[in-house]
């Protein structure tokens, strides 16, 4: 007979003799299957014997088989009996799962104060668990950090991370502190904590709290990733795609951004169809971009809404459809895409997929150019100059253009010269016009030069001079601008800057 069998027999015989030390460990040799074949029933009805005669932990073990329905028929109005036989002689553990009974009202009704006081009497004996729960019920600030400092100093991992993130982001009376957070984050991370992993991962991406380490970084997100985290998983895919921290791995990059998407991370569909739209580690597939961008825009997400908006408007990957173009665009506008705004805008203005309402363009433009779109600025003040939907503006008209224009946008610089020389009221109107038309002309704005060369021509607000003219009608003319080369034509069979 080995020894477990000679230990199992004279417990069993000290039980059948009703010993309470006897049957309380039959039931344990029984729920655990040391020295016999594990049998819930047998143990439930040892644990029932010993519970009879005040056992506090043979009543705690039969509450929660209850509980659980191990070896009896599941009844939680027995568990909450026998749980409270145990709490009330001090059991910690029995106080903590009868407090979770109250607080959800299974097997009696529901009473979170009741709950609360035996939490509270059970974390106040060092049970992790309920100091922990006490954390989130208690309606007191101070006791709630109290208890929350408490559990998480004993190890508790989502303790640790709450604590954490409350140093991390400054909550709850905490004073922030980024380098106590990482204290924090790094216990509950070191305890197979998903979420702290992945924090801990971008406090070392980021060199917040700590020096920067993309290793660390890596790390842990990979930690995280490997554990179905799919925040984890977009950045590290992030991070193998830039090489921001680690080296630049494309198959790393790939594999992990592939698994957020296919987790439904909306972050990660766009990014992947972003990279599919501009052939960038994948081959170029418009209608791979297009569908990820769809999936990516029906989670909600403004930019994908924006670019699937635009595959549409351009027929990229998908057949042109003015109409569900403005559908995604519009929602992308509602969110404060700037440049969804100023699409609403041209589509309106065209009247694309909707009625055309020179009222709706303008005030879309306006939206757009208010969060300083220089297209948007440019079309505003080209509304107001023109007059279209409303009544010709030139003071509204020079404010938007020169918005666009100190923007560097080349055709507003053009546009607010165009309007300051048909306009002048003064010298100094007619020298901005000039700076704003010589501007343009030096990105290569073909009417602009067009426009320059003939004011050298003529001496108008420059030094009159035919070499001048000359070189701007020849660059002009050399970007397609009919008026340069037909000048050009009859430049030479006039002969006229022969003599110059």
């Amino acid at each position: 007979m080995t020894e477990d069998q000679e230990r199992f027999n004279k417990t069993k015989r000290a039980a059948e003799r009703g010993e309470v030390w006897g049957q309380i460990n039959l039931g344990l040799a029984y729920y655990y299957g040391r020295g016999v074949a594990e049998d819930f029933s047998a143990a439930a009805h040892w644990f029932g014997l010993a519970a009879l005669q005040e056992d506090a932990d043979a009543q705690f073990y039969l509450a929660f088989m209850y509980a659980s329905g191990q070896g009896v028929a599941r009844h939680h109005q027995e568990a909450v009996k026998w749980f409270r036989h145990a709490a009330e002689q001090g059991h910690a553990e029995a106080q903590f799962h009868l407090a979770y009974l109250y607080l959800h009202g299974l097997g009696a009704a529901k009473d979170e104060l009741d709950a609360i006081k035996w939490f509270r009497r059970s974390a106040e004996q060092g049970f992790v668990e309920s100091q922990y729960q006490l954390a989130q019920l208690s309606r007191d600030r101070n006791e709630s950090l109290r208890w929350l400092q408490e559990a998480a100093r004993r190890g508790h991992p989502e303790a640790s991370y709450r604590l954490g993130d409350l140093f991390l982001n400054g909550n709850s009376g905490v004073v922030k502190n980024a380098a106590e957070a990482l204290v924090w984050f790094q216990q509950a991370a070191t305890a197979g904590h998903a979420q702290a992993q992945l924090q801990l991962g971008l406090l070392h991406a980021t060199g917040c709290g700590t020096p920067r380490s993309g290793t660390q970084a890596a790390r842990w997100l990979t930690s995280a990733a490997e554990q179905g985290n799919t925040e984890a998983a977009y950045h590290l895919g992030v991070m193998y795609l830039t090489g921001d921290g680690v080296a630049e791995e494309a198959v790393l990059a790939l594999r992990w951004l592939q698994k957020a998407t296919q987790a439904g991370h909306a972050q990660a569909q766009y990014e992947l169809g972003r990279l599919y739209a501009e052939g960038h580690k994948v081959p170029k597939d418009e209608r791979e971009a297009f569908k990820w961008y769809r999936f990516a825009a029906e989670q909600s997400l403004a930019p994908a809404q924006y670019e699937m908006g635009l595959c549409l408007l351009e027929g990229r990957g998908v057949s042109a459809d003015p109409v569900a173009a403005l559908r995604a665009l519009h929602q992308a506008a509602l969110q404060g895409i700037a440049s969804a705004q100023y699409h609403m805008g041209r589509l309106y203005h065209q009247g694309l997929g909707v009625v055309q309402d020179f009222g709706e363009a303008r005030t879309w433009y306006r939206k757009a150019a208010s969060a300083d779109h220089r297209d948007a600025q440019h079309a505003l003040g080209l509304l107001f100059a023109r007059g279209e939907g409303c009544a010709v503006d030139a003071t509204q008209a020079v404010i938007w253009l020169h918005k666009a224009a100190t923007a560097g946008h080349s055709d507003a610089q053009y546009e607010l010269a165009m309007l300051l020389l048909g306009h002048v009221a003064s010298a100094s109107d007619e020298k901005d016009a000039v700076r704003w038309l010589r501007s343009a002309a030096d990105h290569d704005h073909a009417a602009a030069q067009y426009r320059l060369g003939l004011m050298h021509l003529t001496g108008r607000g420059v030094v009159h001079s035919t070499e001048e003219c000359q070189r701007w009608m020849e660059r002009s003319a050399a970007q397609g601008e009919l008026r340069a080369q037909e000048f050009l034509l009859l430049v030479r069979k006039e002969a006229w800057f022969g003599s110059s």
